[in-house]
């Protein structure tokens, strides 16, 4: 018997603040659905560039950061049948978040602080401890936050597990994609 695809040819886009599990979440999406691909525009930003978003935006300034963003953003829209990772700061220019909700629905990853900065003490370990560490992640999780305001798709991920995670933004993808 044969078997149809069912990877919708529009995107998924996942937003949200840090420790929301965008990429882990994306990753699983991804591997759960035959043919999507998968592309987190800042671990992309960090491979050709040799930094990360806030490394750019610190060394070399906002204008910077905004005209390499546009220029992987020319190429993220080309794509299709793939789960976008896109930190809720990109989205935060109009210009970006109508330019990727043109190729897919996109879905606002989010959580209560205290879990938040739980997974964050988890994941970072050692280095979340470090006073400067801490305030720059709680300083880039605030302005983050105001992708909340933009009249997207929630979903509250306190006490889910990344599977179940998943398993909500994979249904959330063939529900609001047109095959």
């Amino acid at each position: 018997m044969a078997v149809i695809n069912r990877t919708p040819y529009r995107n998924l886009i996942l937003t949200g603040t840090t420790g929301t599990g965008k990429t882990g979440v994306g990753q699983i999406v991804t591997r759960q659905m035959e043919g999507a691909n998968f592309l987190d525009m800042e671990i992309e930003l960090q491979q050709r560039h040799g930094y990360s978003a806030d490394e750019i935006k610190e060394r070399f300034g906002i204008a910077r950061l905004r005209t390499l963003e546009t220029q992987l953003m020319d190429e993220i829209t080309l794509r299709r049948s793939t789960v976008l990772v896109v930190s809720g700061l990109t989205l935060l220019e109009p210009q970006n978040l109508e330019r990727l909700r043109e190729t897919g629905p996109i879905l606002c990853l989010t959580a209560e602080l205290g879990e938040i900065l739980r997974r964050l003490h988890v994941g970072y370990g050692g280095w979340f401890q470090e006073m400067s560490n801490r305030s720059m992640l709680l300083g880039r999780i605030k302005r983050e936050k105001k992708a909340l305001e933009l009249n997207l798709p929630i979903l509250n991920t306190t006490g889910l597990t990344m599977e179940e995670v998943a398993g909500q933004a994979r249904n959330f993808w063939l529900e609001h994609s047109d095959l």
